[in-house]
């Protein structure tokens, strides 16, 4: 019995083991079709939330109502038409593009290297955005995307700051607990949104971004 109980433990621990493994990095292809398609339904939903809602009656708010439909369907048709390209690809593994970062060598990094690093963290940089948009208590995802997608550099080391979209702003801040939530702003509006504290309680203490 205490050798059954013995090779039970040793089994459950290398089980344990194996599952606590590092999980492989994504493949980029995969995880690109994975974005665009969760991007898809994000836009879908916010169209369906869109399509409930009240309607404005002053010109200005029904102006306003028209801006953010047409990009929500330019949005919906974007993240559409992206995930028909990668359906369609012949082959996983395309070549290298000109617009693709070249692989880099030893003794030549790529040139985009330097920009990866001097990017600030995605938290700085959305604090960033915030205080350029006067420091709200919250601002809705769609802002805070459009502002970020000015940025020079490399997000976390994954996208481009200007390939941003609310949908991969999403899982990079993952990481750091914080999301969006549905925010009643100062139009009355309900829109998906990030607060400015979430982002500043996220900052680890010894961030060289961290405001003082």
């Amino acid at each position: 019995m205490t050798n059954l109980t013995a090779q039970s433990s040793s089994l459950l621990q290398a089980l344990m083991a194996t599952l606590l493994e590092p999980r492989p990095a994504p493949h980029p292809r995969h995880q690109a079709l994975l974005d665009a398609r969760e991007r898809q339904l994000e836009v879908e939903a916010e169209l369906s939330a869109w399509a409930g809602r009240p309607q404005p009656i002053t010109a200005a708010a029904q102006d306003q109502e028209l801006d953010e439909l047409s990009n929500l369907l330019v949005e919906h048709a974007k993240a559409g038409r992206q995930v028909s390209h990668l359906l369609s690809a012949d082959s996983c593994c395309p070549p290298c593009t000109d617009s693709e970062q070249p692989p880099t060598t030893l003794g030549h990094p790529a040139e985009n290297t330097v920009s990866a690093f001097a990017a600030p963290c995605i938290l700085a940089a959305c604090l960033d955005a915030f205080a350029r948009y006067g420091s709200p208590d919250a601002l809705s995802s769609a802002d805070l995307v459009a502002e970020l997608r000015t940025l020079p550099g490399i997000a976390e080391g994954r996208w481009t700051y200007a390939d941003l979209t609310q949908t991969r702003l999403a899982a990079l801040l993952r990481p750091y607990e914080v999301a969006s939530r549905d925010i009643t702003h100062g139009d009355g509006r309900r829109r998906k949104s990030y607060r400015r504290s979430a982002l500043l309680a996220a900052i680890p203490a010894d961030c060289d971004c961290r405001p003082s």
